[in-house]
């Protein structure tokens, strides 16, 4: 499909963290396969996450056997400048690069002209949904199609699980901190053991976190076969799912926000 002056605008889309552009969007206009740029992406996640981490979500589409789900990649303006370096430079991806710039600037003058002025409490908010605008995303998507089907052993992938390093991360909180806010308000429990170290030769104490029964929904035990057993039984990591990073945002947000409060209650120190 030829770009026009009239349908560049949907080059680009708008959610929570901004514009971006799909990686669907760039494989149609440069005359690649989906499969093939989404393999780039992957071979070349390290460069991309320099500006910002790349966003992913299942997207459904048609096919002759039915409806079927695929992983699409959501990048930002300078990823995907990036990205289309490492495409093959022919006419029509060079052509695609101007119109993509072009479709991003016009995106940001409108953001801009509708956007109005923010109080505090509204910033502190907008940062505290940026983790979970595509997340919701994709749990309302889930809802919507498959209501009585089991979330987590049916459409969270492994690429889908968020770690706790990366949600602190976001939140801008410490891992251990985060960890420890959910062990206080028992969302999650913590088991101890030991084992014998060969590098250190002194035996080490190890950590597994678990879902309390009434949160499982919000984390997923991801198995470590190949790791030492603990108490005899398999290792494993625990990982946040889509709905469980909304709800743990949610949680920090209203946490900062009761602090926010009493320090208003309370006043300026003295």
């Amino acid at each position: 499909m030829s770009i026009t002056p009239e349908n560049r605008r949907s080059l680009v889309e708008v959610d929570g963290l901004g514009a971006f552009v799909t990686s669907l969007t760039i494989a149609e206009h440069t005359g690649n396969q989906h499969a093939s740029v989404m393999r780039i992406i992957r071979d070349n996640s390290n460069d991309l996450n320099e500006f910002g981490r790349v966003g992913f979500e299942i997207r459904p589409f048609e096919t002759a056997g039915g409806t079927q789900r695929r992983e699409v990649a959501q990048l930002n303006e300078q990823q995907a400048t990036l990205l289309i370096t490492y495409l093959r430079n022919n006419e029509q991806v060079r052509t695609f690069k101007k119109e993509l710039v072009k479709a991003f600037y016009e995106m940001a003058q409108q953001l801009t002209t509708q956007r109005s002025p923010m109080s505090e409490d509204d910033i502190v908010a907008q940062a505290l949904q940026i983790t979970s605008a595509r997340v919701k995303a994709l749990e309302s998507k889930v809802e919507q199609d498959a209501p009585k089907v089991d979330y987590v052993d049916t459409f969270v992938a492994d690429e889908d699980l968020i770690t706790f390093r990366t949600l602190a991360s976001d939140l801008k909180v410490g891992e251990n901190e985060l960890r420890a806010v959910l062990l206080d308000r028992k969302w999650i429990y913590k088991q101890e053991s030991s084992r014998w170290s060969e590098k250190e030769q002194r035996k080490k104490t190890i950590y597994r976190y678990s879902a309390m029964a009434d949160k499982k929904k919000y984390f997923h035990a991801v198995l470590a076969h190949d790791a030492p057993r603990f108490r005899g039984e398999v290792m494993h990591t625990l990982k946040l799912t889509p709905e469980g990073a909304t709800a743990v945002t949610r949680l920090i947000a209203n946490m900062r926000r009761s602090v926010d409060s009493l320090k208003s209650v309370e006043g300026p120190a003295a």
